[in-house]
């Protein structure tokens, strides 16, 4: 009889809890799979994260914002879980700094997930650290959530102002979008990087039963796109 090769969804598959953590109405999980040794970070029922036993990232939106962040040296990260992105590009040579505004997520991180020593981890408000901040980035990677919705204070003008300014001359912005690319919440968010001057690109991924959508932006003027050239964006596309 035919036989299928792929997983089913995650939350089928049997795994153990290796940790339980609550912050107000906040519930996070860490689990491994028992088939495959793999881990996960679970807000909710949110999976934020996915690697195997070595580390390496499982899910299809990080390789995505990997590939659009591949030639930034500096790349300011906003918004952790578990660390893929950051342990993904650190392992590669690029300087990591990652913003969270759950402390214990950098706790997990360097656990579960081997976060790299060099990576530098920020507890703060992603708002407040970018108001305050005077340091450039050459990439900066959006993936701020509660639960899969965007908070809507990070769709207003002064954030994006904020993004701007961090951001260095021929720099990338990759944001992350658990969503489709024709939903609301990707327009408003390249609606807000187009006020910017920015240009923004989308790069539909999927992962078991979720689909995200990956908004990929370089400066209005910037010709030849220089960072993140290593893997060009295509409307709607797949990974």
């Amino acid at each position: 009889p035919p036989t299928c090769t792929t997983p089913p969804p995650w939350r089928n598959r049997p795994m153990i809890l290796l940790a339980l953590h609550r912050e107000g109405d906040r519930r996070f999980r860490i689990v491994e799979l028992q088939d495959d040794g793999s881990r996960a970070y679970i807000e909710g029922d949110a999976l934020y994260t996915h690697v195997t036993g070595a580390g390496e990232n499982l899910l299809a939106y990080v390789e995505t914002m990997q590939g659009a962040l591949a030639n930034a040296p500096k790349v300011l990260l906003l918004g952790t879980a578990g660390g893929a992105l950051a342990t993904a590009l650190s392992r590669r040579g690029t300087e990591v700094t990652a913003v969270d505004d759950l402390a214990w997520a950098f706790v997990a991180a360097r656990r579960w997930f081997q976060l790299p020593d060099q990576v530098e981890c920020v507890h703060a408000d992603a708002l407040a650290y970018l108001g305050a901040t005077t340091r450039r980035w050459s990439g900066i990677a959006v993936d701020v959530f509660r639960g899969v919705e965007i908070p809507d204070q990070f769709m207003t003008p002064e954030f994006g102002a904020s993004l701007l300014r961090a951001l260095e001359p021929g720099g990338v912005i990759a944001w992350n979008v658990a969503d489709g690319p024709a939903s609301w919440t990707v327009a408003r968010v390249a609606r807000a990087m187009r006020q910017i001057g920015l240009v923004p690109h989308l790069i539909q991924t999927a992962d078991d039963e979720w689909s995200n959508t990956v908004v990929i932006c370089h400066l209005a003027q910037q010709t030849d796109p220089g960072v993140g050239a290593a893997r060009q964006p295509s409307v709607n596309g797949k990974t």
